[in-house]
């Protein structure tokens, strides 16, 4: 009996200590298959991407900070000026809607920025600018293509622009699209772009946008220039010359003013012609801007009534040409600075 006794409890210690080892074992290949598997990582519900831009590879805050905005100038505007934007056109003063969307992924990639016709004439008369790098785009003409090959690039890169526009031409709408006529715009069109807030309007005259003759060989010359009265067979006299060019300039200003509810200030003479007479008269019908054609970088302290401008709406501008421009620019600014 104590033989048997004796037997029963050791084989119940063998059997619990059997138990525990396999209770041990199973235990530590359970943490080492735990190891082996890879927790989910944690998910960021945030919306804010601030953690997202540490963890970039290769990038770091320090490298970042280091890329600044190119300065090309400061205190003074390049004005751009275009026309017609089309393919399908034999005129000089055109360029492609390609090669126009070149030339504004160009100011974007440069840091160049296009003010409004206000802030640029907040500049004229005070000195100030919102910004440097300043660009002025304005139109003249008043095309329909300004509305629908143009506007729609500005608009992708909020660019603010100003369209001087033939006043009477914009009334003719139902028979706008005659022949050797480069089509207008409505006044649908430029009321869209207006309300927009990206479009200016100003004056380039009522109807004075052709040429006439001006001696008795026919030779021809801008309609703001004295022309040639061929029924009286005399170029006309100065008086005749004054009230022509206030009508004209009058009816366009007042037009305007009426049509979109504000005073119009700015006028843009065709071909660029001016002289003493066509400022005087500009003046008297209610302009205090002029602008004209003439090459050139607008600066504190411009004449309001000579503000220069630089024609890039030809097909032979390209790139490299704007950067020329610019670097022109650039280089005038500093050389006034040192």
């Amino acid at each position: 009996m104590p033989n048997k006794r004796l037997f029963l409890t050791v084989f119940v210690i063998s059997l619990l200590l059997v138990m525990s080892a396999m209770g041990i074992g199973e235990f530590y290949q359970s943490k080492k298959n735990t190891q082996k598997v890879q927790p989910f990582p944690q998910v960021d519900t945030s919306i804010s991407i601030s953690e997202a831009e540490i963890a970039e590879p290769n990038v770091t805050q320090n490298e970042k900070a280091t890329v600044k905005p190119k300065k090309w100038y400061n205190n003074q505007v390049v004005v751009l000026t275009y026309h017609h934007v089309t393919d399908a056109s034999g005129q000089r003063y055109v360029i492609s809607p390609e090669q126009f969307a070149k030339h504004m992924s160009f100011l974007h990639e440069n840091d160049l920025q296009p003010i409004s016709l206000d802030e640029f004439l907040h500049f004229v008369d005070t000195g100030s600018l919102p910004t440097e790098n300043a660009v002025l785009i304005t139109f003249d003409d008043g095309y329909e293509s300004y509305y629908t090959k143009a506007f729609p690039t500005l608009r992708t890169y909020g660019y603010p622009s100003v369209n001087f526009v033939i006043a009477g031409r914009l009334r003719d709408v139902a028979d706008r699209k005659r022949e050797n006529m480069t089509t207008p715009l409505t006044r649908q069109q430029v009321m869209e772009m207006l309300h927009s807030g990206l479009a200016d309007i100003g004056s380039h005259t009522y109807s004075l946008h052709e040429e006439e003759a001006r001696n008795e060989w026919g030779e021809m010359g801008p309609e703001t220039a004295p022309v040639y009265l061929q029924d009286l067979q005399r170029l006309e006299n100065e008086k005749e010359y004054r009230d022509r060019l206030y009508v004209d300039f009058s009816m366009s200003r007042a037009g305007l003013n009426k049509w979109m509810g504000r005073e119009i200030k700015t006028i843009s003479l065709p071909f660029g012609y001016t002289n003493p007479i066509v400022l005087e008269t500009a003046r008297q019908a209610g302009y205090g801007y002029v602008f004209t054609s003439t090459p050139g970088f607008v600066k504190r302290g411009v004449d309001p009534f000579a503000i220069p401008r630089n024609d890039v709406g030809l097909r032979d501008v390209d790139e490299v040409k704007l950067h020329q421009l610019f670097t022109k620019a650039k280089k005038e600014f500093e050389g006034e600075q040192s």
